[in-house]
């Protein structure tokens, strides 16, 4: 039941009946006060009787409002005009009064008999269904401001009123493309109050309509070039792009429109249809073109469309996202879109070292195309992912392809080690040359932030130096005795004053390492091997600060062979002179035998320059004092 208030209490005061005598002005005005007190009482006890369902709030209100004009009727009945607090206390209650009938004139609509409230569950989805909607809602708003609680069915309103956009939003699909189509279904939202609802519909289909412009575009059948793909999706997409902020721009202003349109694209990007496209595509490449016509979309669309921007983008920042950079915003999302198919191809393009050494020239081949392929990665890379991430981006790339390389390298199997010459181990040393170029690169190329697949490639550059070691001790110690018996025999005829001649194969080792010093200076003179005998001797001497020269290479490389001579002498010696520890009962004759040995081995390695050797030395000084002992 609507409730109307019959009169209003017109705010006067003594002043308003200037003409009248003021005894008789006080009379009128105390008379008309009292109409409308009594008016407003009368109205007052309707209320009470028909809000019995109303929040307590406003129940406590309306008490305190007929207290109120109770009090302000015994006052107007006193001989004197009415003070003006008094009047102010009328006007709160004319506006608490209308209040209060908009409150019941919006509950009416649902609690009368032919409230539709109840019938919206059956009530069929069209356009006749929106006046309701809107009543309901205005006087569901209504009730909410006026902090009472409805009695009727919201949940029945809300799930009609989401039936009813979905609907629509049916309507939305067929009419994105019609000009002015989208104006009826914009105005249902509006009037709904789900204007939000209306745009996010607007920026999911114009996601779809991306997804259609790619399919028509990509070129992936027909085995386009990246180039050819992206550069036309470029093209197209912004015009797209342009076409919809013209057409969104009815709804709202440039701003928004640009920005809804902006999260819808990236959303796009994010969806993967771009990732997809750009894998297929590059299925067609076997070489780094790829890098080549990644670079061109990027060159093109910003040389093409700078140069056509140039006056209407003037004052606008590269990085800025606004309409006049849309271009490069279509690139930045292609390129985010390239990076893990790009990454992904790159690494299957990678031509791993050969699983058998057979050849150094074989393997030289590989590290020259392996060092090709990180230089132009890097290179192009950073040409087309200019912006802040892109040498992480780079990074992350070279990392898992430089891993992977450096382990198979370790894993390289080398059949022929038994037939493998001197020669030929000294040659091996200018690979390790060639990975430490490889590797100063990539320190270079990733600022330092290499880690453990360093590790990987100094321990295969090592070991090709150790190896070479290794033949060239053996070139001289395999024709050494293994035991000293074979050798060193007590004799009748052995002398028993005068020192012997040195034995044959001490003679012939020292001998062997003067040609050894051959081979090595001839390895010395190719630039790659000096490199990696340079590293590894650095590596052995930490503590100096110093490069090491190539005089101190040879010195450092020639001490370490004679090092194993050495031992192999001794133990030969200790193999007869030493039991357990203990020194057995040998004869004078061949005591001066060892003594001989050791001290032309050590003479000989003097006159080489190939260092001090202190267990020979120690050996020696035990020797003689043997002799005196044994006078």
């Amino acid at each position: 039941m609507t409730i109307h208030h019959h009169g209003s209490a017109e705010r006067k005061s003594i002043d308003d009946y200037s003409d009248i005598p003021r005894g008789e002005a006080c009379k009128q005005l105390v008379e008309q006060l009292n109409r409308n007190l009594y008016s407003l009482n009368a109205n007052m006890q309707t209320t009470f009787k028909q809000m019995v369902h109303v929040e307590t709030r406003i129940g406590h209100e309306i008490s305190l409002l007929s207290s109120c004009l109770q009090e302000n009727m015994s006052k107007c009945t006193m001989p004197y005009a009415p003070h003006e607090e008094q009047l102010v206390q009328l006007d709160t209650a004319k506006r608490n009064l209308k209040q209060l009938t908009r409150l019941l004139d919006a509950r009416q609509i649902f609690d009368s008999e032919d409230g539709q409230s109840e019938k919206l569950k059956d009530r069929a989805i069209d356009d006749s269904l929106l006046p309701t909607l809107v009543a309901i809602g205005e006087n569901l708003k209504i009730i909410k401001e006026l902090g009472a609680k409805p009695k009727f069915d919201t949940e029945a309103y809300h799930k009609t009123k989401d039936r009813y956009l979905a609907w629509k939003g049916t309507e939305f699909a067929v009419k994105f493309d019609t000009a002015g189509g989208l104006d009826n279904i914009f105005e249902a939202f509006t009037t709904l109050n789900s204007v939000n609802d209306f745009y996010r519909l607007y920026q999911h289909h114009f996601d779809q309509s991306l997804n259609t412009l790619l399919t028509k575009h990509s070129g992936v059948e027909e085995r386009k070039s990246l180039k050819e793909i992206g550069s036309l999706f470029v093209s197209k997409a912004a015009e797209h792009f342009r076409t919809h902020i013209g057409s969104l721009c009815k709804y709202c202003d440039e701003s928004e429109a640009f920005t809804r349109l902006l999260d819808a694209w990236k959303n796009f990007v994010k969806n993967g249809a771009l990732e997809a496209i750009f894998e297929q595509s590059m299925d067609n490449y076997t070489d780094y073109d790829l890098l080549s016509d990644l670079k061109a979309i990027v060159s093109k669309a910003y040389e093409e469309f700078d140069a056509a921007n140039n006056t209407a983008s003037e004052g606008v920042a590269d990085d800025e996202e606004c309409i006049e950079n849309i271009e490069r915003i279509i690139v930045d999302g292609l390129l985010e879109s390239a990076k893990k198919p790009l990454g992904e191809k790159l690494k299957s393009m990678v031509e791993p070292p050969p699983l058998n050494f057979r050849s150094v020239a074989e393997v030289s081949t590989s590290l020259e195309n392996f060092a090709y392929l990180l230089r132009e990665i890097s290179h192009q890379l950073l040409e087309i992912y200019s912006d802040d991430d892109g040498r992480d981006y780079m990074i992350s790339i070279l990392k898992p392809i430089f891993t992977d390389y450096t382990m198979r390298l370790g894993r390289m199997e080398d059949h022929s080690a038994q037939k493998t010459k001197l020669e030929e181990y000294l040659e091996r040393i200018s690979l390790s040359g060639q990975l430490a170029g490889i590797v100063d690169e990539y320190k270079e190329q990733t600022d330092g932030k290499a880690g453990q697949e360093l590790k990987q490639a100094k321990k295969w550059m090592n070991e090709r130096v150790k190896d070479a070691i290794r033949a060239s001790h053996r070139f001289v110690t395999d024709k050494m005795p293994n035991h000293g018996s074979e050798v060193y025999k007590e004799s009748v005829d052995m002398p028993k004053s005068a020192l012997p001649t040195p034995q044959d194969f001490v003679v012939s080792a020292t001998q062997n390492l003067l040609h050894l010093l051959r081979f090595w200076e001839e390895a010395l003179a190719n630039e790659s091997t000096k490199i990696a005998l340079a590293a590894h001797v650095a590596d052995m001497n930490k503590d100096s600060l110093e490069t090491p020269d190539d005089d101190t290479i040879f010195a450092a490389i020639l001490d370490k062979i004679a090092g194993h001579v050495v031992k192999k002498l001794l133990q030969s010696i200790n193999d007869v002179w030493l039991t357990d520890g203990k020194s057995a009962t040998l004869s004078k004759g061949l005591v001066k035998e060892f003594l001989c040995d050791a001290e032309y081995l050590r003479d000989a390695l003097l006159d080489l320059r190939a260092g001090i050797h202190a267990n020979l030395d120690t050996t020696i000084e035990k020797l003689r004092e043997q002799l005196k002992t044994m006078g």
